[in-house]
């Protein structure tokens, strides 16, 4: 399954580097080198010097195992589970132990993606597509520590490709189910001087219907998304970085019915910055970084008519690490972030904005030998300073203890604290005669594994000051609710190697215990289990074949009948999938996935569709 498992408590975690490195984009890097490849402070770690643990997902399973969007890739990770209103491009969700997407830092090259006019302050989930993606680095459990606003359930980081040593081309196109068609072109060099990688890519399909039945009106769906990065190097220490990715999304969907052919709409991210980093070999390195993402979404709607929502994030980050010796690490930093944006339907005003204003350090150390285990200890201390809400102080405390009588058992706990922010569109729409503030969250986990044999964690957060809605659209509120709520469960999950079949067999499973909101409702669309289970078999060195299953139970949902719901309990569901995937010469690929090879008829919302049996080809030539 090629994963491995770092840290976010240490200084050096998930990314907000963008220049080029010799060739990151591959699982090499990571099995190989044994380091986290790209850090926010810019010093590579190695990967046992960790607390908590983070999943990789490499452009190699990526490719391997089919994944079209962020939410696929996702879905198959313990803890994870998604829905859709119907195929691409449909509004979709994502839930982490039970928190939603807008409890989900969600960056893409250290960046975070968050949409001010978001109801939950989520990002375009639908409309992130993996073509261009090197990994995808997930950590979960409270980051506000280091990450501030939102990082509560976790922190999901799409580190994009960078250019390899010299000048390289690479062709990509598709058909599939659907009339699904895709298309692309990188063109990228690497040198002394610097590098450069410029990569677009097209993706368009008929789509199904978003409402049930799957076989009415279509609603397609057309995606276009541009990647740039480029690197200057003027001195062995230093690196200038720009940057630019562009996603243009066209959906059609439905609102008055399965034949809705009039209500269509757009949604258009840009993200543009610059970065600098110095690094003195290793000892200390200082990176910095301004950024800017705006984010307009047009709908076209059937029933409401026209609406648009406008929000724009600025962004601009100092951080440094010393390595004061083989067992010490000192790190820290300052962030600066403004959050703007315009909703149609407010309460208060049609636009809003606030800033913030943060600190943090982080310190770690670890011992040799401490008591016959190799002992780490990891602390993070952050302070936020708000505009408009009252300052929070976040933390998180790990520690982790590796047997050295039993090289791979290991034992970790943290401890944590985490809030979010509410949205543009949420500050906009408070109920009346109240003030809206942050929520608050505190939890710990604890786990236990042997190398990626067997790894088991117990997890639990309480969140106070639950931000709940209420009301009816476009008369909707918020307000925070008084009541505690708790969310826990357990994960498993492992892999296994049969090296003599050149086979490896993985699998994953989460339960939670509680299932149950701040004011007694049952928490929509989160499943109590599921799990997945993978077979990689190496046919020969150039074939490749995966199947994957993939359950998930139960879910609570509501069924609307004009602006009237009923609890509804949607059913429990399996999907296989599977995989083949040659390398044909030395510079072009084959890929070819079918997805739900027993045509499985299931929702994960209630009244929309979901894909039945496809089958999508991919030829990649790279020279």
């Amino acid at each position: 399954m090629n994963r491995r498992y770092l840290s976010l408590l240490t200084a050096a975690l998930l990314t907000g580097a963008l220049q080029a490195s010799p060739d990151n984009n591959t699982t090499a890097d990571l099995d190989e080198l044994g380091i986290i490849t790209v850090t926010p402070d810019r010093v590579s770690e190695p990967l046992k010097n960790s607390t908590a643990n983070v999943t990789v997902i490499t452009a190699k399973e990526i490719q391997q195992r089919g994944y079209q969007t962020l939410a696929d890739a996702l879905s198959r990770l313990s803890g994870f589970s998604t829905y859709s209103n119907g195929g691409p491009g449909q509004t979709s969700g994502l839930f982490l132990r039970g928190f939603n997407s807008g409890n989900i830092l969600i960056m893409l090259d250290g960046v975070p993606l968050k949409d001010p006019t978001d109801p939950s302050f989520s990002t375009g989930l639908a409309h992130l597509r993996l073509d261009d993606v090197a990994r995808i680095e997930v950590v979960k459990g409270a980051q506000s520590g280091l990450w501030g606003a939102d990082a509560v359930a976790g922190v999901i980081n799409i580190i994009t490709k960078s250019a390899s040593p010299g000048g390289h081309v690479s062709l990509r196109g598709g058909y599939g189910s659907y009339n699904s068609k895709t298309g692309g072109i990188t063109l990228s060099a690497s040198g002394e001087a610097g590098s450069f990688y410029l990569s677009g890519d097209h993706f368009k399909t008929d789509g199904f219907s978003a409402q049930l039945p799957r076989d009415a009106e279509d609603d397609g769906y057309t995606n276009d998304t541009l990647h740039f990065k480029g690197t200057l190097h003027p001195t062995p220490n230093s690196t200038w970085g720009v940057f630019y990715h562009k996603i243009q999304g066209d959906f059609d969907y439905d609102s008055t019915g399965p034949d809705d052919s009039a209500s269509n709409g757009t949604f258009d991210d840009s993200l543009i910055g610059l970065s600098y980093d110095y690094d003195a070999h290793g000892d200390f390195a200082l990176h910095a970084m301004f950024s800017s993402n705006t984010i307009d979404r047009q709908l076209n709607d059937a029933a409401w008519g026209p609406s648009r929502f406008q929000g724009q994030s600025e962004r601009g980050t100092l951080r440094g690490v010393w390595r004061i010796d083989n067992h010490q690490r000192l790190s820290g930093g300052v962030e600066y972030n403004r959050i703007e944006g315009t909703t149609p339907f407010a309460n208060s005003g049609n636009a809003a904005a606030y800033d913030n204003r943060a600190v943090y350090g982080n310190y770690r150390y670890i011992w040799d030998d401490l008591l016959g285990a190799r002992t780490i200890v990891d602390a993070t201390l952050r302070y936020d300073d708000f505009s408009a809400f009252d300052n929070k102080a976040t933390y998180r405390f790990g520690l982790k203890r590796e047997c050295n009588l039993l090289p791979g058992l290991f034992t970790a706990a943290n401890l944590y604290s985490a809030y979010k922010a509410p949205s543009i569109y949420q500050w906009t729409k408070p109920k009346p005669g109240s003030t809206l503030k942050p929520e608050y969250t505190h939890g710990f986990e604890i786990s236990a594994g042997y190398e990626d044999l067997i790894k088991l964690t117990y997890f639990r957060s309480k969140i106070t000051d639950r931000l709940i809605p209420g009301g009816s659209w476009p008369n909707d509120y918020y307000y925070n609710g008084g009541a505690d709520e708790t969310h826990d469960g357990i994960e498993i999950e492992g892999h296994y190697n049969i090296t003599a079949l050149h086979m490896t067999l993985g699998a994953n499973y989460t339960h939670l215990f509680t299932l149950t909101s701040a004011d007694g409702s049952p928490l929509i669309r989160v499943p109590r289990n599921e799990g997945n289970l993978f077979l990689d078999y190496a046919f020969s060195p150039a074939i490749h074949l995966g199947a994957n299953l993939q359950y998930v139970g139960k879910r609570a949902d509501q069924h609307w009948v004009g602006w009237t719901p009923t609890n509804v309990t949607l059913g429990s569901y399996t999907l296989v999938n599977l995989s083949y995937n040659q390398q044909i010469g030395k510079n072009l690929t084959l890929s070819i996935q079918a997805h739900n090879i027993f045509d499985k008829d299931y929702q994960t919302a209630d009244g929309y569709s979901t894909e039945g049996r496809s089958i999508y080809g991919k030829v990649e030539y790279k020279f």
